[in-house]
């Protein structure tokens, strides 16, 4: 499968880039950036892909297969979103998140401090099915308009 973790403090997401099916392993980029946010999706290749479509290209009526395997991250300005088997997301009220085979050992880096790049690394030591190049995104912070000075009557 794969790790995905995100940090919405830092407004980062990561992920391994490994696959493996039909006993062969190869590396694909599994962060998409959307118009206001990144994902990241963990589970089967070909669910990915069409989910990934789905989102970026939306059409009325557009849903998942009921046998669909996949689970999706989805970093916002306005927080960490999961999507598990569906189209409608979950708000994450943590500050951080993971998904995939090596959440558990990247929920404890990020939980120790570590940025979601070094979460990946730290779980593709441990989990099999992490690995390869990790992949980083951030989104840019939103920055509020300045203030207008308030003219004085004197």
């Amino acid at each position: 499968m794969t790790t995905i973790a995100a940090r919405f403090s830092t407004l980062e997401i990561a992920a391994d880039s490994q696959v493996s099916g039909d006993d062969i392993k190869y590396f694909v980029e599994k962060l998409r950036r959307g118009k206001e946010s990144i994902y990241g999706a963990a589970g089967d290749w070909k669910d990915i892909l069409g989910a990934f479509s789905m989102l970026e290209h939306p059409k009325e009526g557009d849903e998942l297969d009921e046998d669909c395997d996949i689970e999706m991250l989805e970093l916002r300005q306005d927080g960490i979103w999961v999507y598990e088997n569906t189209l409608i997301p979950a708000r994450i009220k943590n500050d951080f998140y993971a998904i995939g085979t090596g959440s558990g050992y990247a929920i404890a880096a990020l939980h120790l401090g570590k940025s979601p790049k070094e979460a990946i690394e730290i779980a593709s030591l441990y989990d099999p099915l992490t690995g390869g190049p990790i992949d980083a995104m951030s989104l840019e912070p939103v920055q509020a308009p300045p203030r207008r000075k308030k003219k004085s009557l004197l």
